[in-house]
């Protein structure tokens, strides 16, 4: 079922309902679920959850598996209580009637794509992707009407007499007018690709949205028209006219424009499933409604998910189904959103509430889902899965009511909830202790029995988290200035200035901290050879990030390594803390620069020692005469390795013959520099 998918998904997102970031250790936090948002996102049955925070009676579905279809886009109610439902991609009309689908008529296109019933009690469906209108009656569908090079028949609607028909259209962004006896002509031609949704008002306003930019346009004759509303998406999906003229809209942003289906090259076989909403990802919707002047007035939006299908029950309030998720939507005057259902399915092609016999049509599988009741005996709310972070320690359940209303819980280790997962607690009609297990996953439901007309407006679940032991995983000690194989510090290029000697260590360490709690670090040092470690922090001090500089100043030259203690103090009670500590590699403190002992410079050839009392030398060069072109120059061995270097090479390419100041500059690894000079004849 796609609600265990929607609980995989829904305990990855819990992160919005904790308190805090990340999972911690430190005391008591609480899941609150108080609002729209967290209170989405489990199962919904015959209830609704508002935009208020308020969980109320709801629909409560029946299920009618439409075998001959794998999408619905179209459907309307009929006066004996059934419904006909426009399927693809077999291009079928069904009719279900009780608890069962039949083939009401074949068209034999793609799909059919809107339905509309005349006076005279015709059917007439339209049809993607080869322009055609057919005409249905006592179950037999005959070609009405064949719009010239137009592909995509996209939306029906009748005239005020309820005999002839209008039709939206693309790839041309047309409205046909076709008059009763199947004579077709344009009635309008836009400049969008498409033409998508159409409603007419009873002043005789045809309405009509397009895929493209987003267009809502207000015909009021042929070849007349202007732009009621620009929405600045892709799509206007769906239009409504109410009973008092008052005009609703959805409208759609992908970011891009949807590309319209179309058959295969291949003789016979059809594209997949038809819709001008079909984007790759979930886009963001938008309900729109427009008061008799025209003036728009934005009641509901959603930026995770569109929106695909848009119904007006008998007093014009609106009802939107959405192309993600299979849910249901409604909103009232003052604007609070009410989500009535929640499919197992991913869409909603299509709505029906009218008559007093609301139903919904879903897509991926195609199922239509009558309205049983609102609410009821049966009437159930289960959470989203929360995650804890970490295997957690419950307390007691509370939540804010009217009316009388059952709680209970379960809580399990997997994300999804299994055989491994507790069972159902026993109901609680009063908040109390949770007597589920510790674990880190965790949901709770709420029943109605009792009291179908109760309300649930929060509901708190106060939980303690295990704590667990930073581990840390490196300490790095090193010099600023001192070169080591993986350091990615170097020295200046020859010739350049001389770095400044750093008696600073820089100490950062790694770790790993499973449970997020806040750590306070605690440094030592010992010199090689000796046993005691001494503390690197003053009293007082308190380190709380990663990394530390230390002055060494005051320190004699040697090698040392240094410790780290990670402690999740702060988090925890003195007899829960947790520790773990780690020593570095050996490392050098050196302030010494190196020796160059006597130089000798025979014609132009160079002969130097270099020492250092900890080393390795690193570089040797020379300039002469002042200058700060300083050339370098190679150990006799070839590689600078030690702490001792011999530098015994012809320097001619750098000494001019006749007298010259040759400056001699050398190099430890801590950057320390020694200078020496000497005068060449």
């Amino acid at each position: 079922m796609r609600f265990l998918a929607r609980l995989a998904a829904a305990a990855l997102a819990t992160s919005s309902i904790l308190l805090g970031s990340g999972a911690h250790a430190v005391g008591t936090r609480t899941f609150t679920l108080d609002s729209i948002e967290k209170l989405s996102g489990g199962e919904l049955k015959g209830v609704s959850i508002g935009s208020d925070g308020v969980v109320r009676a709801g629909w409560l579905l029946g299920n009618v598996v439409l075998t001959d279809a794998s999408a619905a886009f179209a459907t309307l109610p009929m006066a004996d209580g059934s419904a006909l439902v426009g399927t693809g991609p077999n291009g079928k009309i069904l009719r279900v009637a009780g608890e069962q689908s039949t083939v009401y008529a074949e068209t034999g296109a793609l799909a059919v794509t809107s339905l509309v019933q005349a006076a005279n009690g015709a059917v007439y469906a339209a049809t993607i992707p080869d322009g055609k209108i057919f005409r249905v009656t006592q179950g037999k569908a005959e070609v009405f009407a064949t719009l010239q090079d137009t592909s995509h028949v996209w939306a029906l609607a009748l005239d005020k007499a309820r005999t002839g028909l209008f039709a939206a259209t693309g790839p041309e962004g047309k409205v046909w007018r076709v008059e009763p006896n199947g004579t077709t002509s344009v009635y309008y031609r836009s400049e969008e690709p498409h033409l998508v949704s159409l409603a007419l008002a009873d002043s005789g306003d045809l309405y009509a949205g397009s895929s493209g930019k987003a267009l809502l346009y207000r015909i009021t004759g042929p070849g007349r028209a202007t732009i009621l509303h620009d929405f600045g998406g892709e799509e206007v999906k769906a239009v409504a006219v109410a009973k008092n003229g008052v005009v609703w809209a959805i409208a759609n942003e992908y970011g891009e424009v949807p590309e319209a289906p179309k058959r295969s090259p291949a003789a016979g076989t059809r594209m997949p499933v038809p819709t001008t909403a079909a984007a790759r990802k979930p886009g963001k919707g938008t309900l729109m409604r427009f008061d008799a002047t025209g003036k728009p007035e934005k009641m509901m939006h959603h930026g995770d998910f569109h929106y695909m299908s848009l119904a007006l029950d008998d007093g014009g309030r609106p009802y939107v189904g959405t192309g993600a998720e299979g849910r249901v939507y409604t909103v009232d005057d003052g604007h609070t959103v009410s989500l009535l259902a929640d499919a197992d399915e991913r869409q909603i092609g299509a709505l029906g509430v009218t008559g007093g016999k609301p139903y919904a049509v879903a897509n991926d599988p195609a199922v239509f889902h009558r309205v049983i009741s609102q609410g009821g005996p049966d009437a159930v709310w289960t959470s989203k899965v929360l995650d804890a972070g970490l295997r957690a320690r419950f307390g007691n359940l509370g939540w804010k009511a009217h009316g009388t209303i059952e709680l209970s819980t379960r809580s399990g280790n997997s994300v999804v909830p299994d055989l491994t997962w507790t069972k159902w607690s026993n109901e609680m009609a009063l908040p109390g202790p949770i007597t589920t297990g510790p674990a880190r996953f965790f949901q709770v439901r709420a029943r109605w029995a009792k009291d179908p007309k109760a309300t649930l407006s929060e509901i708190t679940i106060p939980f303690v988290t295990d704590n667990l032991r930073p581990l840390l995983l490196e300490v790095s000690a090193v010099q600023k200035g001192v070169l080591s194989r993986d350091s990615k510090d170097v020295l200046p290029a020859s010739g350049g200035e001389v770095p400044k000697h750093e008696t600073i260590v820089k100490v950062s360490w790694k770790v790993e901290n499973p449970d997020s709690d806040p750590l306070r670090y605690r440094l030592a040092f010992r010199k090689e050879g000796l046993a005691a470690w001494r503390d690197v922090l003053r009293d007082g001090e308190a380190v709380t990030k990663t990394e530390y500089e230390w002055e060494t100043l005051p320190l004699s030259e040697g090698r040392y390594r240094l410790r780290v203690e990670a402690s999740d103090e702060a988090a925890n009670p003195p007899d829960q803390v947790l520790r773990h500590a780690l020593e570095s590699e050996v490392f050098t403190i050196d302030h010494t620069p190196p020796t160059i002992g006597p130089i000798a410079l025979v014609g132009r050839r160079l002969r130097v020692r270099v020492t250092d009392g900890l080393g390795p030398i690193v570089r040797v060069e020379v300039a002469i005469d002042g200058r700060t072109d300083f050339r370098p120059l190679a150990p006799a061995d070839g590689v600078f390795d030690t702490a001792d270097e011999v530098i015994d090479g012809d320097v001619s390419a750098i000494v001019p013959q006749g007298s010259h100041l040759v400056t001699i500059r050398a190099f430890d690894a801590a950057g320390n520099v020694a200078v020496r000079e000497i005068e060449s004849n």
